[in-house]
């Protein structure tokens, strides 16, 4: 029997923003134990990939784990990859940024370990045919896919790479095995043996790309790897039973034939489920079930940007990122650029089992750094109108040396995004309540020692009943709501009430007027069966220092109206960082104040979600909603005006 080739590779990544005891703990739990652990095996050879974030902080704070990378790389054990130093999702930022990011971290590997990459990991395996092009250009020889990608194209034998181009670049392909993928470092040394066994008797290749963290971070998978000694098992398995590793630059040097592909757009298999709506998950999953093996290579699920439309949430930021990299290109700055790179990290653009939209620190660091970004560009004070998000109708971006404003006409007259520039803060930063496919999610089923995280049941707490309650609209600011006279504030935290108006998601019209921008809709009020016309109006003035927001309700009929008005914010703080008094709610510890007139009462509840994520099920506090309301009447064609001013101060 042919001996078994193995090309091994391990990529590690943490975000930018992550909490530093977690980077702290993933050096000591999992990193560094395998560093040590394969250094010790100088035979065995393997391709490594650290994102930016892992290197920037093991450069500086864990340089027994740098050393160790150091004197592997020097004896041609270990292949550094490349790839976008931030670990950008390279399809969804623009190509300057790309070729930005790709050639900031081969200058670090070039200037700290002495070689470029020829390969690179392509975060989240998240693919495009275009990247090609992008890739060859920056002296990218070839990147890990996973299988699946192969399957959609039709290709069966997924045991050795193919090469792809575009416009004529070329790039090579390694399938990366969905098999390999669930049995290391999750079932025992044997079964890794028989599959091995199994390829080389195909005369293929065993290829393996994934995930460093289940080498010792993922739940369970410490003790399973190196306590219980899972992982000196595998090496000595590989180092005395004729199994020959290489890295991939060594396979490709050994002039493999490479046959034509051309790929769809895809990533990972679960990548591709989790970017569904609950509802098509589930049919997904059930038509999967149905068709033959044959037949799946014609089912993806999703698409990545997908993301954009599930989430409008990750949309915005997304929009916000482009319009930052536009303004970059426009007064390159070296000192911008890096930040709007960082602010490119992947994670807080979408969620699966991994991803951190859900997540306010890594949003928040993500918005903290496109702020910085700006703060290093020319200031055009005032306002602009503008289509930031690409949706056909335009908003409203208040740029100030203190803070941002950004409106959304279209979607209630809102305020999608209040910046206070001193603090890099975006404190519109809230993600709503909406159902998930996990919320009901079941286990997938048994296995032997460790399991990987996609296969792990995940009960659902004993409080799910009371999180699972979902949102009918974004959670933005200045969101104008007719309530039903019965509603409480409980009521209102449940969405279950009733909404006799239509203002708080429908398209306001707008207009300029000198330095405000006023904002107005003719809807409706029903009550007892009967539709009433009404008019909202909002003006917002920003000047030195404070933010009046004038609102005029306007009875357009004849009949008396009696309701429940309120405008509700949605604003990112933490517990210690919000205080309501009377007819004020007081922001950062006093750094902003909101005062109402007309003596409102002032509802507030936090905003809870329920999340999954490697341990299991995450109840994260994503913001705090406010909803000052008043009561009162209004006689047919009768107007009824109140003020809201947001201003800078300190408690007095």
């Amino acid at each position: 029997m042919t001996e078994p080739i193995f090309l091994f590779a391990v990529h590690n990544h943490q975000p930018v923003g992550n909490f530093p005891w977690v980077f702290k703990q993933a050096f000591r739990d999992c990193y560094e134990p395998f560093l040590i652990a394969l250094a010790e095996h100088p035979a065995i050879r393997f391709t490594l990939h650290f994102s930016g974030p892992l290197w920037e902080y093991m450069e500086a704070k864990e340089r027994r784990s740098w050393d160790l990378v150091e004197e592997m790389a020097d004896r041609g054990q270990l292949e550094l990859l490349g790839g976008g130093f931030y670990e950008p999702v390279l399809s969804i930022i623009p190509e300057e940024d790309r070729s930005g990011q790709l050639r900031l971290m081969s200058d670090f590997l070039a200037e700290n370990f002495g070689r470029r990459p020829r390969g690179l990991w392509l975060t989240e395996r998240v693919w495009e045919p275009h990247l090609p092009k992008t890739l060859a250009g920056a002296g990218i020889e070839y990147t890990l896919l996973d299988e699946e990608h192969f399957h959609y194209a039709g290709i069966r034998d997924i045991e050795r790479p193919y090469i792809t181009e575009e416009e004529g670049s070329p790039l090579i392909l390694f399938p990366v095995s969905k098999a390999l993928r669930y049995l290391i470092p999750f079932r025992a040394i044997e079964d890794v043996r028989a599959h091995f066994r199994e390829v080389a008797g195909r005369g293929g290749v065993a290829i393996l790309g994934d995930d460093g963290e289940k080498f010792g971070l993922w739940p369970g998978t410490h003790k399973w790897v190196y306590e219980e000694g899972w992982l000196s098992g595998f090496l000595a398995f590989l180092e005395n039973e004729g199994v020959r590793t290489m890295t991939y630059s060594e396979y490709l040097d050994s002039r493999p034939s490479l046959g034509l592909v051309y790929l769809p757009p895809a990533s990972y298999e679960e990548m591709m489920e989790w970017v569904l709506e609950p509802a098509d998950f589930d049919r997904f999953r059930a038509l999967k079930r149905e068709v033959s093996p044959e037949a799946q290579r014609f089912l993806r699920g999703g698409f990545f940007r997908e993301f954009f439309l599930k989430y409008p949430e990750s949309n915005h930021l997304h929009k916000r990122m482009l319009l930052v990299s536009r303004e970059v290109r426009e007064n390159p700055s070296p000192e911008a650029a890096r930040k709007l790179y960082k602010a490119q990290c992947n994670d807080p653009y979408w969620h699966g089992v991994f991803g951190g939209l859900y997540l306010p620190h890594l949003r928040e660091s993500a918005y903290q750094h496109l702020i910085e970004a700006e703060k290093r560009l020319p200031l055009n004070s005032g306002w602009e109108t503008l289509d930031y998000d690409l949706d056909g109708r335009e908003e409203l971006f208040f740029r100030h040396d203190r803070f941002n404003l950004l409106l959304k006409p279209s979607s209630g007259g809102s305020l999608v995004e209040f910046d206070d520039r001193l603090l890099g803060r975006n404190l519109s930063d809230v993600l709503a309540r909406r159902p998930e496919s996990y919320h009901r999610q079941v286990d997938h089923g048994p296995g032997e020692g460790g399991k990987s995280i996609h296969e792990q049941a995940k009960k659902l707490p004993p409080e799910a009943a009371s999180l699972l309650r979902y949102d009918w609209h974004p959670r933005y600011s200045l969101l104008d709501h007719f309530l039903h006279p019965q509603t409480t504030l409980d009521k209102f935290r449940t969405v279950d009430y009733g909404e006799q108006g239509d203002f708080a998601n429908q398209e306001y019209k707008f207009t300029q007027e000198g330095n405000s921008a006023v904002l107005f809709r003719h809807g409706h009020f029903w009550a007892g069966g009967e539709r009433s016309p009404i008019r909202v109006a909002k003006r917002i003035e920003p000047t030195e220092g404070h933010v009046l927001i004038t609102y005029e309700l306007e009875n357009e009929g004849d009949k008396e109206l009696a309701f429940l008005f309120g405008i509700e914010w949605n604003l990112y703080l933490l517990p210690q960082e919000w205080e309501v008094r009377k007819e004020k709610i007081s922001l950062l510890g006093g750094k902003w104040h909101l005062d109402f007139s007309g003596g409102p009462a002032i509802w507030h509840f936090p905003l809870q979600t329920l999340s999954q994520s490697e341990e299991g099920y995450d109840i994260i506090q994503q913001g705090m909603c406010f909803l000052p309301h008043w009561k009162f009447s209004l006689a047919g064609r009768q107007k009824f005006g109140l003020t809201i001013t947001l201003r800078e101060g300190h408690e007095s």
